[in-house]
């Protein structure tokens, strides 16, 4: 009995271990620096602005003043900008003046200033994902778009996808635990918020205790958890959590977590804190006897 249990709370740590690799997605540009296209011209001035949508596939994202120029647009046939400041430059060559705006994606992945000529008022071209979910900045689905998250809903769509990757790979389906959506992932998203890591100070998973206090310490256990900007739609956002656990820096280790055989139930938890939202999925395997 002991040592299945040891073997339960060592794979379990295994898991989470496994999982902790960059499940934050970090926002990076490939850039390229010219200091003779920063210097050709001179700023005017720099303002906020109102939001506004936009959308375009002519021109490229450039740093303030255009020192960095970032990817072209065209490489974001299917995102919809959201400006955020302007920026009125004058070239030094000819003496015109041109305005930029600071725009950042819908998603909140990508950001960078470009000039306005290259940009269409209004949203782009709606397209749906497909279940892989191989472009996370092409997201958002036609009548898909709400005012506010719905941790409920996302949290519906999610499993959806998770259940059909699953089954596609020939593994059954998760079948929700209420214990442990109660009192482990409904304990747990309470703590990631504020404290976003797997472990405690001395290094012993958060969830081995939750489900030691259930009886539930005698199996195997993993836990994965995301963090990411509110996707205008709760399709959309479910669909860019499992993008997230896909393309994690760690060859989809994540994703690999999720989908594995070894695991039978889950709970699922999101909040929303001002439109920033977190997720956490505690799994476990069938208890050993």
């Amino acid at each position: 009995m002991m040592k299945k249990l040891q073997h339960g709370i060592i794979a379990g740590s295994m898991v989470l271990a496994f999982g902790m690799v960059s499940l934050v997605p970090a926002t990076a540009h490939a850039s390229t620096y010219s200091a003779k296209r920063s210097h050709s011209v001179r700023l005017v001035w720099r303002r906020s602005m109102k939001k506004h949508s936009y959308h375009g596939t002519k021109g490229y994202l450039y740093s303030k003043h255009l020192g960095r120029r970032y990817k072209a647009l065209k490489a974001y046939p299917n995102t919809t900008w959201k400006t955020m400041g302007h920026e009125k430059l004058r070239i030094k060559k000819n003496g015109e003046y041109r305005i930029y705006y600071h725009v950042k994606s819908a998603n909140g992945k990508h950001s960078g200033w470009v000039w306005r000529g290259h940009l269409t008022k209004g949203r782009a071209k709606q397209i749906i994902y497909n279940k892989n979910v191989s472009d996370k900045d092409s997201y958002l689905e036609e009548n898909d778009l709400n005012p506010t998250p719905s941790a409920t809903k996302i949290n519906q769509a999610f499993i959806k996808i998770v259940n059909e990757a699953r089954v596609a790979k020939g593994v059954d389906p998760l079948q929700k635990n209420e214990t442990i959506q109660t009192q482990v992932s409904d304990q747990r998203i309470k703590q990631i918020p504020t404290n976003f890591t797997h472990y405690d100070a001395d290094g012993v998973a958060y969830q081995t205790a939750l489900f030691k206090a259930v009886g539930l310490e005698n199996a195997s256990h993993g836990e994965v958890m995301d963090n990411r900007d509110w996707a205008q739609s709760d399709t959309a956002t479910a669909k860019m959590i499992a993008y997230d656990f896909q393309h994690d820096g760690n060859n989809g280790a994540h994703w690999d977590v999720i989908t594995s055989g070894t695991y039978v139930y889950y709970g699922l938890a999101t909040v929303n804190q001002k439109g920033k939202l977190y997720t956490v999925m505690n799994l476990m395997s069938e208890p050993n006897n």
